[in-house]
């Protein structure tokens, strides 16, 4: 902006013009002050109506408005009305005008009053009225803030729901709590562990994380996406005015006479949150050590140190790979009754009856280490710590397996064998883990191949090649009895796995457990990955990738699949 200066000493004889620029950031400071003049004017005339009127006066700069109060007046009836909800509280309800008996206010009185309600009008500004209807953008429907889903047999039932065609088709039919209960029937019928919602430019993806995998499982319009963030806040009982931090909540359902519970997390992105949402089941682990899929001498030696009395076992892997799976399925066979079994969990995954479940709160303290210890005074049998995180938790979990208990774990590396030096690197001597230590799982997850159908394949050139390479190396005395002809499969997908050619999954692993060579390596200063990777192959630890291709050449998975995982 440029403002014209005259040169007092130019009057009266030709004048020097001289031009003065006033950047826009002093212009944006000049229009913010005269706003807030303004603002402060108009408040100071509706506080003095208010009195005239004999009305209390109300200023909602500022003021916490709740927004499923907000929501009993729809945003179209509150602004044709010029009335508001402002706030319910024991048996009244506040409301705010900037004209008081407007067309369509008596109505809505009315109909507070039939609730027994008491209600009391205060007297607002326009501008305080507007600051009322920009909220409304923050809101759903007032029967979504109050209804918790509840997904009846019948809905789990009405394949109309989880089908991605039908829902395209009739979405615009739905509200944005019956789709969001279709995304989790979706969900559920399908078996995914985790929801994604991820808005873009011009499409809202709607994606399933099945057996591992992500698949899109529905594209809506962008317009739905502050709608349906909304329904997930208030869900999971979140802020639902922020939108620029990230957010983490939970909450629980029914689905049908299943109690699902939900961990959600936001995180924002350029045109709105991502939101993940994963499905933690609440039922007891139906697996079985049969179903967990240990074969050869893995399966033998991984039964001996489970049901040895005393020890440390450490399951290895990355997030997702099944490790707290595995865990609950060691914790479901040792629960026989005689035995006390207490856990540590962050969060708790599954609920097992028969045990002592209790979760990491680090606002009260109650860390691994120190929860280790607490547990530890409460005469447990078998003790499960989440995580191994840190050197005191390690020496915590190493004394406490010394000392006539059985000790649960996990520890992040990236194999079995790496299980060994990350101790050590904590400060745990190897004569003391020699002694302390019973068994590491490493492992991951393999998508099974689905028996419906199911057929022979041929390897290609690259296939082959990494087959043969991984059987040279395969120990002997591994134990798997093989078929006479070794063949391999594949699927083409149909009805029965949506397509997708794998139904389910299965774990992959390397059970290292102290045998005599391993012991001997222990008494060393220190020890790599390395060395304990090849005493255990001398005496017959199976690597994952071998695991693997044993179980494509049983037609439990494919090639493809153990290349995509462990290759």
């Amino acid at each position: 902006m440029s403002v014209v200066q005259l040169d007092p000493n130019s009057i009266g004889r030709p004048s020097v013009v001289k031009l003065q620029t006033v950047d826009n950031e002093k212009l944006n400071k000049l229009k913010s002050l005269r706003s807030e003049l303004d603002r402060h004017y108009q408040e100071r005339n509706t506080e003095i109506e208010a009195r005239r009127l004999g009305m209390l006066y109300i200023n909602l700069y500022g003021y916490p408005i709740n927004i499923s109060h907000l929501t009993r007046i729809p945003k179209e009836k509150a602004m044709s009305a010029k009335i508001g909800v402002i706030g319910i509280k024991d048996g009244f309800i506040y409301l705010a005008t900037p004209k008081p008996g407007h067309f369509g206010q008596d109505e809505i009185i009315k109909m507070f009053e039939k609730e027994d309600r008491q209600v009391v009008v205060y007297y607002c500004s326009e501008f305080s009225f507007n600051i009322l209807l920009e909220k409304y953008k923050y809101a759903v429907s007032y029967s979504d803030f109050i209804e918790n889903i509840n997904i009846t047999e019948e809905k789990m039932r009405d394949s109309t729901l989880s089908n991605p065609k039908s829902l395209t088709q009739k979405w615009r039919q739905l509200s944005i709590t019956e789709i969001v209960e279709a995304i989790l029937i979706a969900a559920i019928k399908n078996d995914a562990s985790d929801i994604h919602f991820e808005p873009e430019k011009d499409v809202y993806n709607i994606r399933l994380r099945i057996d591992g995998v992500l698949h899109t499982f529905l594209q809506l319009p962008v317009d739905l996406i502050d709608k349906i963030e909304n329904r997930i806040k208030v869900m999971s009982k979140l802020k639902i005015n922020i939108d620029n931090q990230p957010q983490d909540g939970r909450f629980t359902f029914f689905a049908g006479s299943k109690e699902i519970d939900m961990r959600v997390s936001l995180l924002p992105s350029n045109y709105g949150y991502s939101i993940v949402m994963r499905l933690l089941g609440t039922g007891s682990v139906n697996l079985t050590l049969d179903d967990l899929g240990f074969i050869g001498n893995a399966n033998i030696r991984a039964r001996e140190a489970l049901f040895k009395t005393t020890g440390m076992i450490l399951a290895t892997g990355p997030t997702g790979s099944g490790k707290t799976t595995s865990l609950y399925t060691f914790l479901k066979s040792l629960n026989d009754g005689q035995n006390k079994i207490i856990t540590l969990e962050d969060p708790i995954e599954y609920k097992l009856p028969g045990i002592s479940q209790t979760q990491i709160d680090y606002s009260a303290g109650y860390n691994f280490s120190d929860g280790l210890r607490s547990i530890l005074r409460q005469d447990p049998d078998v003790v499960m710590v989440g995580e191994i995180r840190d050197k005191e938790t390690a020496d915590v979990a190493v004394q406490a397996s010394l000392t006539g208990h059985k000790v649960l774990s996990t520890i992040h590396t990236n194999d079995a064998a790496g299980a060994v030096p990350r101790l050590m690197e904590m400060g745990i001597k190897g004569f003391l883990l020699a002694d302390a230590l019973n068994m590491v799982v490493g492992q991951r997850l393999v998508r099974k191949l689905c028996p419906h159908c199911r057929r022979e394949a041929i390897l290609d050139d690259r296939e082959k090649a990494f087959v043969d390479n991984v059987l040279s190396n395969i120990p002997q005395n591994h134990g798997v009895e093989l078929p006479g002809e070794i063949k391999f499969y594949t699927s083409d997908g149909c009805d029965k796995c949506a397509g997708l050619g794998y139904k389910g999954r299965i774990g992959v692993y390397e059970v290292l457990t102290m045998t005599d060579g391993i012991r001997d390596l222990l008494v060393r200063e220190t020890v790599s990955f390395l060395d304990v990777r090849r005493v255990a192959a001398t005496e017959g630890m199976l690597t994952m990738q071998q695991d693997a291709v044993l179980k494509a050449i049983l037609g439990i998975t494919d090639i493809k699949e153990v290349m995509r995982v462990v290759g």
